[in-house]
C-alpha cells in the first residue's frame, strides 16, 4: 500500500450508499478513504457504455490503498521523468501508477473531520493528462495537506484515450460521463464524510480544467457543483469535436485489430494498437447531440451554461517547455500566415521576448488565455463572480530560468506537495500558504479576496499575479485575442 502522508494507522469508518468503508484516520477527527468505487467496472460488455451503478457490498470494504489507474500509456511518467531530469533529479524516480486496469472508476476522499458541527466545503479534483493519461494519486495530487485547511478533498478517475473518448456507432464521451457519475456519487455520499453536497467546487488543471469547462456546458452536470477553479485550460472551446470526427478513428482502430473484435480484445492490445495507429488523434469530449448537445464553443457563445462562480487562470510560460526548438523561424512565420492581422504584434513579441518567448506567448494565448477569457465573460454575464489569476513564479534554478512558469507549475503550491527535486525556498513556502488559503476560501465562500486583496474580474477588469510578489494587474494579450479569435472561427 502506498504511504499515506499525515496519517496514523488507526481505522476510520463511514457508511455510504453501497455499504461500510474502512479508511485510515487523519489527525484526531478525520479520515482518508482511498480506492472507493463510484461505478461498476466498465469491462466486458460494459466497455464503451455509460458507467453502471456500483452494486452494494457485504460487510466492510477496505479503502486504505489506491485503486488501479485507468488504462494509459507512459505519457505522464515520461513527462515527470523529463522534468525531474531537467531539474537535476533522478528520472527513474518518476511517478508511475500502482497498476492499470479497465476497472478504474474509483475516487479518493480526504476529510479533516468526519463529524463536523457544520458540513464542510467539498473540493473535487479532476486530473489532467491530455485525456489520455494521468491518475488520481499522482504525487502532486495527494489531498491531506489541503484538507487540513478545513475542506474535504476528493480526487476522481475517468476513462482515458480510446476507452473514454472513442466507441462504436460514433459514440464517445464515456470519460465525461464517468466524471458526471462521480459527481453524482459525491452528491449522494459526501455527507457521510462530513461534507456539504450544496457547496461543491470542481478544480483541475490542463485536461482537468478543460473537463470542467465542458461540464459547465453539459446539461446533465447541472446542479452537481456550485463553483469551479479552472487552471490552465480553455482549449476545450477552440478544438471542439463532433461524433463525426471519431467515426473514422474508430474505423482505423477496428481495421488494425482485425480479425479481433475491438469490443472483446484485451485492454492492453486495444491500448497498444490505438497508440500505434491513432498516434495523432486528439481524444476529447465530442458534441454527440445527446450528452453534449452542441460544440462547447457554440454552447458557451449562446450562454447555454451551468452558471457557477469561477476562479480561472494560466501560468506565464505554459508552452515554453514544449516548443520544438529545431524550427523556431518556421513556426513564427506560420503564425504570421495564420494571423495576418497580428503581424505587428507578433514582431513586437519577438523583439520583446525572442522567437521562443513569442511562440510561447502566442500558443498560451491561443490555447488558454483567450478562450479562458470568454469563459470568464460568460460566467459574469450569467451573474456569477469571477476571479482571475496569472501564476508567474519561477523556481530559483538554472532550469527554472530556462522553462519559466511552466504548464503545471502551480499544482504543488495548491496541494503543498513540492517534490524533493524541485528547488523550494522561503518565497515558495509563503506563496504556497497564500494560494492554499485562497483556493480554500473560494471553495468555502466563492470569494478568495477574504484571504488577500483579489479584485473580482467582472467589476474591475483586473487579476491577481501570483509570483515573487503578489500584485494586482490587468490581463495581457486582449488585443492579440481579437485576432486569434478569427483563427478559431475559420
Amino acid at each position: 500500500m502506498p504511504t499515506l502522508p499525515g496519517s496514523t494507522q488507526a481505522d476510520a469508518h463511514v457508511e455510504v450508499s453501497q455499504g461500510l468503508l474502512r479508511g485510515t484516520e487523519l489527525g484526531e477527527t478525520g479520515g482518508a478513504f482511498l480506492g472507493v468505487p463510484f461505478a461498476a467496472a466498465p469491462m466486458g460488455e460494459r466497455r464503451w457504455r455509460y458507467p453502471a451503478p456500483q452494486e452494494p457490498w457485504e460487510g466492510t470494504r477496505d479503502a486504505v490503498a489506491f485503486a488501479p489507474a485507468c488504462m494509459q500509456g507512459s505519457y505522464m511518467t515520461d513527462w515527470y521523468a523529463d522534468v525531474i531530469g531537467d531539474f537535476g533529479g533522478e528520472p527513474e524516480t518518476a511517478a508511475k501508477p500502482v497498476s492499470e486496469s479497465e476497472d478504474c472508476l474509483y475516487l479518493n476522499v480526504w476529510s479533516p473531520d468526519l463529524q463536523p458541527d457544520t458540513p464542510l466545503p467539498v473540493m473535487v479534483w479532476i486530473h489532467g493528462g491530455g485525456y489520455s493519461g494521468g491518475w488520481t494519486y499522482e504525487p502532486n495530487y495527494i489531498g491531506d495537506a489541503l484538507s487540513e485547511r478545513g475542506v474535504i478533498v476528493v480526487s476522481i478517475a475517468y476513462r482515458l484515450g480510446p476507452f473514454g473518448y472513442l466507441g462504436p456507432d460514433s459514440t464517445g464521451n464515456f470519460g465525461l460521463m464517468d466524471q458526471i457519475v462521480a459527481l453524482e456519487w459525491v452528491q449522494e455520499n459526501i455527507g457521510s464524510f462530513g461534507g456539504d453536497a450544496n457547496n461543491v467546487t470542481l478544480f483541475g488543471e490542463s485536461a482537468g480544467a478543460a473537463s470542467i469547462g465542458t461540464l459547465i456546458v453539459t446539461p446533465k452536470a447541472a446542479g452537481l457543483f456550485q463553483k469551479a477553479i479552472h487552471q490552465s485550460g480553455g482549449f476545450e472551446f477552440i478544438e471542439p469535436s463532433t461524433n463525426r470526427d471519431i467515426a473514422p478513428a474508430f474505423e482505423t482502430l477496428t481495421a488494425a485489430l482485425a480479425p479481433l473484435d475491438p469490443a472483446t480484445v484485451s485492454a492492453s492490445d486495444l491500448l497498444e494498437t490505438s497508440q500505434s495507429v491513432l498516434s495523432g488523434h486528439w481524444f476529447t469530449p465530442v458534441a454527440d447531440g445527446a450528452l453534449l448537445p452542441d460544440r462547447p464553443d457554440n454552447l458557451l457563445a449562446r450562454g447555454d451554461v451551468n452558471a457557477v462562480d469561477l476562479m480561472i487562470g494560466t501560468n506565464s510560460d505554459e508552452w515554453l517547455m514544449s516548443l520544438d526548438m529545431s524550427d523556431l523561424d518556421e513556426q513564427i512565420a506560420d503564425w504570421g500566415h495564420r494571423a495576418p492581422g497580428a503581424t505587428e504584434m507578433i514582431s513586437a513579441l519577438v523583439q520583446e521576448a525572442g522567437i521562443a518567448g513569442a511562440l510561447d506567448r502566442l500558443e498560451t494565448a491561443h490555447q488558454m488565455r483567450c478562450p479562458g477569457a470568454r469563459l470568464a465573460g460568460a460566467m459574469n454575464a450569467a451573474g456569477k463572480q469571477v476571479y482571475m489569476y496569472r501564476f508567474s513564479r519561477v523556481r530559483a534554478s538554472e532550469m527554472g530560468a530556462r522553462i519559466g512558469s511552466y504548464h503545471g507549475a502551480e499544482i504543488p503550491y495548491v496541494f503543498n506537495t513540492h517534490d524533493d527535486w524541485l528547488p523550494t525556498d522561503a518565497v515558495d513556502t509563503e506563496l504556497t500558504d497564500l494560494m492554499m488559503q485562497a483556493w480554500v476560501e473560494f471553495a468555502r465562500s466563492g470569494d478568495p479576496s477574504r484571504s488577500q486583496d483579489w479584485p473580482e474580474y467582472g467589476s474591475s477588469g483586473s487579476l491577481i499575479e501570483l509570483g515573487d510578489q503578489i500584485t494586482v494587474s490587468k490581463p495581457i494579450d486582449r488585443a492579440l485575442c481579437d485576432h486569434l479569435g478569427r483563427i478559431e472561427a475559420e
